[in-house]
């Protein structure tokens, strides 16, 4: 399923959470594109000491920070769309658990990180409770433009879903989603999403 491979590097140098106060739209802006632009060099500093992000403390902050990064419950729903309210409260959860491991498990690969030589933050733009980070990835021969959108949680801001050169990655999550499940099942859907996990562990946990 080739949705995971690009979400492996939708979101790598990308910021987590941010307090905010009753600063204006503008404030903000310049508050999120600044705590960004820091935890991309947390990132940096891990990926590029002399293990090069590959012990297991290393590779265990690369998760934490992830963790830090995504609203993973909103991502999930975007991503199963309107079969996200069919399913139970514990098959949500189940789900919802599923999208944090695969994508914890990409994020633990620090080669994924050092793969991009810099990255220009655009601009971001707060709307209330909604923000958008725009940045571009240059990579040694091509660049891809990587937009973050984000919301507050509880006074914090975080991503709940990314544009990849102009493509919505919950939106193509979901179409392969729902061909998987009208063409089998949900269940058939979970197990693939196991079988990923389960598949070229990257530490070996999962």
């Amino acid at each position: 399923m080739k949705w995971i491979g690009r979400l492996a590097v939708c979101a790598i140098f990308a910021g987590g959470t941010a307090a905010v106060g009753a600063a204006s739209n503008e404030n903000q802006a310049e508050a999120l594109l600044e705590m960004m632009k820091a935890r991309d060099r947390s990132i940096q500093e891990i990926v590029r000491s002399k293990t090069e992000g590959q012990t297991e403390a290393e590779r265990k902050r690369l998760k934490e920070i992830v963790g830090d990064l995504f609203n993973f419950r909103r991502f999930s729903e975007l991503s199963l769309g309107r079969y996200w309210k069919e399913r139970t409260e514990e098959e949500q959860t189940e789900f919802t658990d599923l999208c944090r491991r695969l994508i914890q498990k990409n994020y633990a690969d620090p080669k994924l990180y050092a793969k991009s030589d810099k990255i220009d933050y655009i601009g971001a733009e707060v709307n209330g409770t909604d923000a958008l980070v725009k940045t571009v990835v240059h990579y040694k021969s091509e660049h891809s433009t990587i937009d973050y959108k984000l919301h507050l949680v509880d006074s914090k801001w975080l991503i709940y879903d990314m544009i990849i050169d102009d493509l919505r990655v919950s939106r193509n999550n979901r179409s392969q989603f729902y061909k998987e499940i009208r063409k089998h099942s949900y269940e058939s859907l979970v197990r693939k999403l196991k079988d990923k996990l389960s598949s070229k562990s990257n530490d070996g946990k999962g």
